[in-house]
């Protein structure tokens, strides 16, 4: 009979998947701390149709996200930097797009979301994987 205390805390996962998660963490932590140096340029206001926050937020929490995997990329064995190098490269045009409107809120919708299948293409490209099937009605046909 196995005890809690003999039970892993934390799954058995390759180092750089935490180095990535704790940078993330730590790249958010400080966004939200120095709001008040980039905050004019990067705070969501509070009015708005789908505006939840209490207290103005950073926008910019995309920026976290990849310098975390691009630390994760940097710890990681040679087979993983070949996945993330590409997830790296192909979510650069929505990466763009998206902290573009973060800090000028002036990007429109439409250019955001072309950008964001402009990445999807480029790693269909770059990979050769598409999303062929996901059970959906109606959805499975357009995407064969």
């Amino acid at each position: 009979m196995q005890s809690f205390f003999n039970t892993p805390v934390l799954p058995s996962l390759p180092p750089s998947v935490y180095m990535a998660g704790l940078v993330a963490f730590v790249v958010a932590a400080v966004l939200v701390l120095t709001k008040r140096w980039h905050g004019q340029f990067s705070m969501d206001p509070l009015v708005g149709v789908q505006k939840t926050h209490l207290n103005p937020t950073p926008r910019i929490g995309g920026v976290a996200i990849v310098v975390g995997v691009c630390v994760g990329y940097l710890f990681a064995s040679v087979e993983r930097q070949a996945i993330l190098g590409v997830v790296l490269l192909a979510g650069l045009p929505a990466f763009v797009f998206g902290l573009t409107e973060d800090v000028t809120k002036t990007v429109s919708v439409q250019a955001r979301l072309l950008a964001t299948m402009a990445s999807g293409v480029l790693g269909w490209w770059l990979t050769g994987v598409a999303l062929t099937a996901v059970d959906v009605p109606f959805i499975d046909p357009m995407l064969s």
